[in-house]
């Protein structure tokens, strides 16, 4: 049973709409410690909904609903969430021509 610390998912979505940043593979489970958003905009602020998606179905939404990131900044969300295979980390953006850099960070086991 190993434990792999690592960024679970990165990128940069360049559009509205839903992203799923980090979908847990089988047969893993994984800790995420934290996600970050960044808006790359030099010129609109972009709103975003970041929720956990469990296999089975349904929404858990883990940050402020309808977060608005201003040009330039970032949301940190900093807690703790499990996840077990097939739950994933899925961010809603919308606003005019969106850039949102991402990461989220964690432990993954075996």
């Amino acid at each position: 049973m190993a434990f792999i610390i690592k960024a679970l998912g990165s990128g940069t979505y360049m559009a509205t709409g839903t992203k799923d940043l980090y979908v847990v593979p089988v047969p893993k489970s994984a800790l995420v410690t934290s996600v970050r958003l960044a808006n790359g905009s030099t010129t609109n602020p972009t709103t975003v909904n970041l929720s956990v998606i469990p296999s089975a179905g349904g929404l858990a939404r883990i940050s402020e609903k309808d977060y608005v990131i201003a040009v330039g900044a970032m949301l940190l969300m900093e807690d703790i969430v499990t996840l077990g295979q097939g739950d994933k980390i899925q961010v809603n953006v919308a606003g005019t021509s969106p850039t949102v850099g991402y990461i989220v960070n964690g432990v993954e086991r075996d």
